[in-house]
């Protein structure tokens, strides 16, 4: 007997509104975000209680914004020249008291950005972020962040900086919650890597496994900072920090995926047909011992390092289909038998999806906040 979907919940109360500014509106992960949002728009009302107004939305080229709310998939044909002095004011209208709280939405990979995370949240913004930069910087700039969200109580989301949508930080918060300590952090973080390296063992050129994965959007923009293994340095800091681990970004060993030394451009055709016959004599001697290279992300009370490694072809971590990406914690309780997490850890798609979820979960949050004090305000009356 087919099984039959429960009804989706429908309140009888009006949706409350909360207002979105998104950065980085016309990226891959931006642009996916922007369509998944449209897409679920009622479904979220419906089951969650909350009306996602796109109130602006911001590029390094354009500015667009709507009281209403703009469209999610017509953004392009409403966005004006970029202009600092209408972002300054957006912004100073969002942190000065209004009616519905509001949330911004970073699919960026700016510092600059990242950098007013701090201010942001000390005014009561809610941030939802696939931008890894924030919580990469030096600790104190980490301490900054944690300080500012638990005075202001404005929620700050960044599940997706690490695995996408893969549900990773959210149990590592839940095990210290409980008193399990984390003893060590194991994995294989990076999607794009991972897609490369699947490639590579399958019989394809490094640059040809490159070109596919910057087209697919699994790198990020400046692909020389997976290759440098710079993304990957960014996504340990935010395990191991979320994990209690106190590191600073250059107690990082780190073992680059390829050389990309590489000062001119017109010597880049040359540096890639370098790398496709370095990586083709490892792939062949790997191959030939009965090994699969990985490249793993470790944490534990000795340090923090990426390396690559030569693993039996049987490893879990050496077998990912392409843009996997697979972690193995141990703790307190579970080092005999570690927990294990994995899923597709790269791509516009999986990313914007994941954001979303923080959105999601932020609003919530913030509405129930701004109810919590309304109602407040309503008995001191």
């Amino acid at each position: 007997m087919p099984l039959t979907r429960l009804p989706s919940p429908s309140g009888s109360h009006p949706a409350a509104r909360l207002d979105l500014v998104l950065v980085g509106a016309r990226g891959q992960v931006g642009t996916a975000f922007r369509h998944r949002l449209a897409a679920q728009h009622a479904a979220i009302a419906r089951r969650t209680g909350l009306d996602l107004r796109l109130l602006a939305a911001f590029d390094r080229r354009g500015f667009a914004y709507d009281l209403e709310g703009l469209a999610p998939t017509e953004l392009d044909a409403a966005l004006q020249p970029r202009r600092e002095d209408a972002i300054e004011a957006l912004f100073a209208h969002l942190q000065s008291p209004r009616q519905a709280p509001a949330l911004v939405v970073d699919c960026t990979a700016s510092d600059a950005i990242a950098a007013r995370y701090p201010e942001w949240l000390a005014s009561g913004l809610g941030i939802a972020t696939a931008n890894k930069r924030a919580n990469a910087r030096e600790l104190a700039f980490y301490r900054q962040l944690q300080r500012a969200t638990a005075a202001s109580g404005a929620p700050y989301r960044f599940e997706t900086t690490v695995g996408a949508a893969i549900p990773i930080l959210g149990p590592l918060r839940d095990l210290a919650l409980r008193g399990e300590g984390v003893r060590a952090i194991q994995g294989v973080l990076s999607g794009s890597l991972s897609f490369l390296l699947e490639r590579l063992h399958g019989g394809q050129r490094f640059s040809a496994a490159l070109a596919e994965a910057q087209s697919l959007g699994y790198t990020e923009p400046d692909a020389g900072e997976d290759l440098r293994a710079d993304d990957l340095v960014r996504k340990l800091l935010v395990l191991a920090r979320e994990a209690g681990f106190a590191i600073e970004p250059h107690e990082v060993a780190v073992t680059p995926f390829a050389d990309c030394a590489v000062t001119h451009p017109q010597d880049w055709a040359a540096h890639l047909a370098a790398e496709d016959a370095r990586w083709a004599a490892r792939i062949a001697s790997a191959t030939a011992a009965g090994k699969r290279w990985a490249i793993l992300a470790e944490v534990d009370a000795s340090g923090a390092r990426i390396a690559l490694r030569e693993l039996d072809a049987t490893s879990p971590f050496a077998t990912l289909p392409a843009g996997q990406n697979l972690v193995r914690i141990e703790t307190d309780l579970q080092n005999e038998r570690p927990l294990w997490l994995g899923g597709p850890g790269a791509g516009p798609d999986i990313t914007a999806a994941g954001v979303l979820s923080d959105v999601i979960a932020g609003g919530q949050a913030l509405v129930r906040g701004a109810q919590f004090d309304s109602r407040r305000r309503s008995v001191a009356a």
